[in-house]
């Protein structure tokens, strides 16, 4: 019987896992996805995919010399492959206590003010979302995070929207009494309608919630994960970033007239304090620092 030469096994053996085994399933290569959310992902007049997260995400990329197209996909599409495929990189998802575990969180985009948003005339005193139920009806939009909020908040009075600017104008036209929504949200959209907004208050601040590039966690490797958050924070660290981002700053001042500013890394959408002001009166969502959004 003839025996084949030790060599000549080991090298087949060698072979075989350079090549992997047949039908062994390789990892997808990266999947970068977002949907439309002007203003902070949209088309300009060119047909060009720009906004802050988009050129955020992208001079991230670059430090990883990545160079994946990123796509638009409808929001439930996005969530639905993050939470089901490896290598998927998704942004803006907000980050709460339910999400933690299911993403590996790269690096924050945005901090926004999220409450009640109503009529300056409404006098209402409120000190938790139970409150909320003193009202006839509470604007949200459907499938938004805020309208799953208040529903397991136990609220049977919401009137869900497929779209924010129906709901900001049901507000506007009286049909509800508030809108559970974000103060960039109900600027941004007043300008987009012309409307004017200047009696809608907020009446009850809830949180501050905070968005981030994320990666799928499901077979995404570490190497990958470590890999994103190091060029996060190389970029973050640049004069190139410092420059984007103070562009969009006043950009989105300018046209939009959103009372932000840059600080710890992301855009807040409030008036950054005076030195030496308390901020106890803001609080972060954070996970790491408030330990729920919820």
């Amino acid at each position: 019987m003839l025996r084949t030469p030790c060599w000549l096994v080991f090298g087949l053996l060698a072979a075989s896992a350079l090549a992997g085994e047949p039908g062994a399933q390789q990892p997808p290569p990266l999947t970068i996805l977002t949907h439309q959310e002007p203003p902070f992902v949209y088309h300009d007049e060119e047909g060009k995919l720009t906004g802050y997260a988009v050129e955020l995400v992208r001079g991230i990329q670059s430090e990883t010399g990545d160079e994946t197209p990123i796509l638009l996909n409808p929001w439930a599409r996005i969530y639905f492959r993050a939470t089901s495929e490896p290598n998927v990189l998704l942004f803006s998802l907000v980050r709460n206590a339910d999400r933690e575990s299911t993403f590996h969180w790269i690096t924050p985009i945005t901090r926004n003010l999220h409450g009640l948003f109503a009529d300056r005339d409404l006098h209402l005193e409120i000190q938790s979302l139970k409150d909320l139920e003193k009202l006839p009806a509470i604007g949200v939009q459907r499938g938004d995070f805020r309208e799953q909020l208040l529903i397991e908040a136990g609220l049977t009075n919401l009137v869900s929207y497929t779209t924010w600017p129906q709901a900001l104008g049901a507000l506007l036209k009286g049909r509800v009494s508030a809108l559970f929504f974000s103060a960039a949200g109900i600027d941004y959209y007043c300008k987009e309608l012309q409307e004017n907004c200047s009696n809608i208050v907020n009446i009850y601040q809830h949180e501050v919630v905070a968005t981030y590039l994320a990666l799928s966690r499901q077979g995404t490797s570490d190497e990958l994960v470590r890999q994103w958050k190091q060029a996060a924070e190389d970029y973050k660290a640049s004069e190139d970033f410092a420059k984007m981002a103070g562009d969009w700053v006043n950009r989105y001042r300018k046209e939009l007239g959103f009372p932000l500013h840059l600080g710890d890394g992301a855009l807040n959408f409030w008036v950054k304090p005076r030195a030496g002001t308390p901020a106890a009166s803001i609080r972060s969502a954070h996970p790491d620092q408030s330990g729920s959004l919820n």
